[in-house]
């Protein structure tokens, strides 16, 4: 059986939407449902994620953003992109920028550290277009200050 497929009584195959939802994303309703007042990033890696995917033509990229135990909303520690392209060091600059550009403050204390889950891609076009377009406007944004 095909990944997000469901079969019927008749054999046939019907996409369904179940699959197309990034884990991220059930993370974040999760955490809306029981904090809706609660600050969360996963928004924010997950258009990151995939603003680099569409900018630099890659099939797939993590963006991995480490906090500090202590740091609290818009604070975070460090980001490193992990994929296998030729020029990682700039997707890393690239993502870096792009939180920047959301609002965050970069800090790495060399205290303990921990990873955000990141983004695992599956998103609709939609979403892509509006994560891009987010982004963009928000690095335009920065940039111009």
């Amino acid at each position: 059986m095909a990944r997000g497929s469901a079969i019927f009584s008749r054999g046939s195959v019907m996409p369904t939407e179940a699959w197309a939802t990034c884990i991220l994303q059930v993370a974040r309703q999760r955490r809306l449902s029981v904090n809706p007042d609660q600050f969360g990033m996963e928004q924010d890696i997950c258009d990151v994620t995939l603003w680099l995917i569409e900018k630099h033509g890659l099939s797939r990229v993590h963006v991995w953003v480490d906090r500090h135990y202590t740091q609290i909303g818009q604070e975070i520690a460090g980001v490193t992109v992990i994929t296998s392209p030729r020029h990682p060091a700039r997707l890393t600059e690239a993502a870096h920028e792009a939180f920047l550009a959301l609002g965050y403050t970069i800090e790495d204390t060399r205290a303990d550290t921990y990873g955000h889950q990141f983004c695992d891609g599956h998103h609709s076009k939609h979403e892509v277009i509006q994560a891009y377009t987010r982004i963009e406007d928000a690095l335009k944004l920065w940039r111009s200050q």
